[in-house]
């Protein structure tokens, strides 16, 4: 699964290396302890009414999605991560598997392992080893809801508020030693494709999501423990990737 996230990539030299536009809070910055439900970014692809031309855009969401018949905002404390395996079945996110694909970019995750008995579970923290960014494959959702939406993931005029989901599958490896979930991490080769408008349809987009030749190689990532202040999701700042204190 992926339940906690960092994000600290400087976002100007981001946009410019997808070729997307900033559309974010300026405030919403360098984040090391990013829980469910907080507002996080996303890159999206959609086509200007007007125009007809494709915009990709950088935009912030909600973590956890929030389809149409949700009654309120609570519904994505349940919906932060989708299974690939069955994205075309589950009411939640089939309607958004075919038009509203996404990327989570995000610097890294963590990952709890649980010590011998009476033993405090040990975060792990796991990104690629050369520093690049992660990207997770996602969906998003326009949600209307009741009433009017403030905060970063609101739509310009209050009535909309954007919500997205990580998808995640399989452990293999290294990684299914940890968790048996793992995000679905595509390789940057890989991102066009998946944000392409013209893959319309959520039969194909399902088969596409389910092929590995997509992802990125885990042999390519770092695994490694920090500190159990993490866990607590009040706690924020870069020492939260410094190794766990050893008690003498």
């Amino acid at each position: 699964m992926c339940g906690r996230f960092a994000f600290f990539q400087e976002i100007e030299p981001l946009v410019d290396d997808l070729g997307a536009v900033d559309l974010t809070d300026p405030h919403l910055r360098s984040r090391w302890n990013i829980p469910p439900t907080a507002p996080i970014h996303v890159v999206t692809e959609s086509i200007d009414k007007e125009t007809g031309e494709v915009l990709r855009a950088l935009r912030v969401a909600r973590w956890g999605l929030l389809p149409p018949f949700a009654k309120d905002e609570s519904f994505s404390s349940r919906t932060f991560n989708a299974r690939r395996e069955t994205l075309g079945q589950k009411p939640s996110f089939r309607g958004s598997l075919g038009r509203y694909r996404a990327i989570v970019p995000m610097d890294g995750y963590y990952e709890w392992v649980r010590g011998e008995k009476g033993a405090r579970k040990q975060p792990y923290f796991i990104a690629p080893a050369d520093g690049s960014p992660l990207y997770m494959a996602a969906l998003v959702s326009w949600w209307k809801g009741p009433g009017s939406h403030e905060g970063p993931a609101a739509s310009d005029d209050g009535s909309f508020l954007l919500s997205t989901t990580i998808i995640t599958r399989e452990a293999t490896g290294e990684l299914a030693e940890i968790h048996d979930r793992t995000p679905v991490m595509l390789r940057r080769d890989q991102l066009d494709s998946w944000l392409d408008t013209a893959m319309d349809d959520r039969h194909a987009a399902q088969e596409w999501i389910l092929e590995d030749t997509h992802l990125l190689d885990d042999d390519t990532l770092d695994v490694r423990e920090v500190d159990p202040r993490v866990g607590k999701v009040g706690n924020e700042g870069p020492e939260l990737l410094d190794p766990p204190q050893t008690l003498l």
